[in-house]
Order: structure tokens, then C-alpha cells, then sequence
């Protein structure tokens, strides 16, 4: 990273860093360290904080500045700063290496794999449809969309990028991204359904306790996806609440449902049968392969799939 340093951090954010030397300050400290008594230190904190250099926390009434960490950094800087300027083999390896952070970082996957999830504390706990982000669209009081970090990282389709809704008490002073109306998201929320993404968040008591964030993911780029598929937590974490059901008399053959599902439960069997007076190839689906997702009955013609609550 050493080349690309400045594409992240400024040399003053770089010697605040330093300076700081892991301790948290309020900002009558931090402005002790510097000799430059003209700089504007007020402006270096608040740069640095929502450029997640530094983070921030009251504490018995005093404003406190501590070092965030180039996880929080790199997130921040592939979704809003100049990120695809850097060489494609180094964003790769940022991808791989921040991928095998996030496992370390969310032991949900763990805890599905030794079958005592924990879904109070998962974060995209839950594969919705459709309709039921329409429902929490229609709940929230301020809805904001972000680009989605997965995909800004991985860069693994074209898929839309700006396609993350934070809802509410999930939109902080440092979240960025730019609001929406009720009705822009859910125009959003179609068009990212009509372009193949699947939508998961949480929790699942949001009724309760609250809405948080809704991500529209792909299998390619979405980490919690990635990691499920590779951990084995299919249906588990993020958890399936439907199945697909799939009525072979009503089916056109379009092949609509085989293009959508991102892990081939719809499928061509390799057979040709008769349908309308033409022979097509024959659709077949592998339930064992579904995630509940609801991809393929939105845009299947005939009504041949609906989806069934587990």
C-alpha cells in the first residue's frame, strides 16, 4: 500500500495519526502536539473524522478523538473517494484482504456453522422479497442509498452500484450517501429487483426494534453471500424464510428464471420438449439450490413460480 497511501490519507491526517500514537484525546490535546499553534485544528479533527481516519465519543461530557483503522478507511474511500485510480491488482488485493477481515470481524458465520446463530447480533440477517422492502420502505421516516462496498471492492459484475438503503437511527453524520423519497426508493428498490439483485438486511425484528439497512446483493460481489456460500450457511445465515415453487404445466420455457437465479436452482436439463408447437429446451429446478429470494417468480410471465414460506 505504501505507493498508494496518499490516495487514502493526507500528510497531515498522517502525522495526526502519528502524533496521537494510539490514545484517545480530546482536542486541546491533540492540538498541544503540534507545533504549528496557526493550524486549524478544528478543521484537520473534523476532515479526519468523516474521512474515518479518527473516530469520536463523548465521554463525561468531553469530546474524545481516538485513530479509527484502514478497515473503516477503505470502506469509506472505495464508496466516495477516487478508488478506481489505483492499478486493478492492488484493488484486488484490498478485496481479498478486506474480505478475509470481514470474516474475522463477523463471527455470525461461525455461529451458523456450530448451529447457535445468534440473529440478534447479525448484520444482513435476513433474504427478503421484494414486497417486504417495500414495507419497510413505507415505515421509514428518512431513507438515504450508498454506494455498496462489496461491489465497489470486489468489482466482480456490472451490476448497479448505488443500491444500499440506510433507514432512520442507520443514517449517521458520516453515512454520505444522498436521501431519497419514498417513492425514488422504492423506484430504486424495482429497478435494482429488475436487474437481478437480491435483497437482504435486517433485523428481523425491525417492527420492534427498528429498521437498519437494506443491501440489493449479487452472489459474485456480496460478502455475506460469498461467505455463506463458501462457510456452507446457506439458508441459515443470511437466513431463507421461502422456497420457490415451481409449476412445470404453467411454464412458457422462457428461461427468464434460469438467466436470474444467481445459484442455478433454475436450470436447463439439457432435454427439448414441445411447448406451443416448438420444440424448446426444457427448464428444470433443483429446490436444494434455492435461497428464497424471490428473483425468478417477479418476472416470470405465467405465474409457473410463487414463492412459499418456509
Amino acid at each position: 500500500m505504501k505507493p498508494y497511501l496518499h490516495h487514502f490519507v493526507s500528510e497531515q491526517e498522517m502525522e495526526l495519526v502519528v502524533k496521537m500514537d494510539g490514545r484517545s484525546l480530546t482536542r486541546d490535546e491533540i492540538a498541544a502536539l503540534f507545533e504549528d499553534h496557526s493550524m486549524d485544528v478544528d478543521r484537520l479533527l473534523e476532515q479526519a473524522y468523516q474521512r474515518f481516519v479518527v473516530n469520536k465519543e463523548e465521554r463525561n461530557g468531553a469530546l474524545y478523538y481516538s485513530t479509527g483503522d484502514f478497515y473503516a478507511r477503505l470502506d469509506d474511500q472505495c464508496k466516495f473517494g477516487n478508488y478506481y485510480v489505483l492499478p486493478q491488482e492492488i484493488r484486488r488485493q484490498l478485496d481479498k484482504w478486506c474480505y478475509e477481515e470481514y470474516l474475522k470481524r463477523h463471527d455470525n458465520f461461525q455461529l451458523v456453522v456450530d448451529n447457535d446463530p445468534d440473529y440478534e447480533n447479525c448484520h444482513n440477517d435476513l433474504i427478503f422479497l421484494e414486497s417486504e422492502v417495500e414495507e419497510m420502505i413505507d415505515a421509514a421516516e428518512k431513507i438515504m442509498v450508498l454506494p455498496c462496498n462489496c461491489k465497489m471492492l470486489a468489482d466482480n459484475c456490472d451490476r448497479l452500484r448505488e443500491v444500499c438503503l440506510f433507514f432512520d437511527d442507520h443514517i449517521t453524520d458520516r453515512s454520505h450517501g444522498r436521501y431519497l423519497s419514498k417513492e425514488e426508493a422504492r423506484e430504486l428498490l424495482h429497478m435494482a429487483d429488475q436487474k437481478g439483485l437480491m435483497h437482504t438486511g435486517g433485523p428481523y425484528n425491525w417492527r420492534e426494534k427498528g429498521l437498519t439497512a437494506v443491501c440489493n446483493c449479487c452472489a459474485d460481489c456480496c460478502y455475506p453471500l460469498r461467505a455463506a456460500i463458501g462457510l456452507g450457511t446457506k439458508g441459515k445465515w443470511p437466513k431463507s424464510r421461502y422456497i420457490a415453487q415451481y409449476d412445470p404445466e404453467k411454464c412458457s420455457l422462457c428461461g427468464r428464471c434460469t438467466k436470474r437465479c444467481h445459484f442455478a436452482a433454475f436450470y436447463y436439463d439439457g432435454t427439448t420438449i414441445k411447448k406451443g408447437g416448438k420444440e424448446k429446451k426444457n427448464v428444470a429446478f433443483n429446490p436444494d439450490l434455492c435461497w428464497g429470494c424471490g428473483l425468478c417468480a417477479n418476472t416470470c410471465p405465467n405465474g409457473a413460480i410463487i414463492m412459499k414460506e418456509l
